[in-house]
């Protein structure tokens, strides 16, 4: 059941966006009563978090880690291989984001998730999301997943060219913020 009301909820936001949507709207628009929903979810951003679990999940399952290539390269390809899996939610996620702004009292839950997202696919490449360090490369990366995001939500084409090149220069610039920052670490610690 939870699966049938998590549907009833994103055609509700791909619909009216984020906003607008109520558990009351998603009850009356799918005929499942609203004690249902009450059952599997404590509030909207729940079930935006369900989604972002769901999209992380699939994107672990179907990653193939490749020590050939460099951590850059591997972040490139598992953050391309989010944008390919969250395809099909694209007019949901577009709509969250575009009402995320209306909704500041729902940060905190939001930006919880959304580190820990970004934490998996760091640790999914072999970089630690652990510590100081770590805690500032996972800040960096969802910095550069939204960027690209807003460049994906845009993105029509087969290739997602331009969600390429967004991504692509921004991990470049975090490339080299991350050397400056172990460089930074090892002359603290050699002080």
């Amino acid at each position: 059941m939870k699966d049938k009301t998590f549907k009833a909820c994103l055609n509700v936001i791909e619909e009216y966006g984020f906003a607008k949507f109520t558990f009351s709207l998603a009850s009356e628009d799918s005929g499942i009563p609203i004690e249902t929903f009450h059952k599997h979810f404590h509030n909207p951003i729940d079930v935006m978090n369900h989604l972002f679990k769901k999209i992380d999940e699939q994107v672990l399952k179907n990653f193939d880690p490749s020590p050939e290539i460099s951590q850059k390269d591997q972040l490139f390809d598992i953050l391309m291989l989010r944008f390919e899996i969250s395809e099909p939610f694209k007019p949901v996620l577009r709509n969250f984001w575009k009402d995320s702004l209306f909704i500041p009292n729902e940060y905190p839950p939001l930006l919880c998730q959304a580190l820990e997202s970004m934490g998996w696919m760091l640790d999914a490449t072999g970089i630690s999301p652990r510590g100081l360090t770590g805690l500032l490369k996972t800040q960096g990366l969802l910095g550069i997943y939204l960027f690209a995001l807003r460049a994906w939500f845009f993105d029509d084409s087969e290739d997602l060219g331009k969600t390429m090149a967004a991504l692509d220069k921004g991990l470049s610039n975090m490339e080299s913020a991350a050397k400056l920052l172990d460089s930074l670490a090892g002359v603290t610690s050699s002080s």
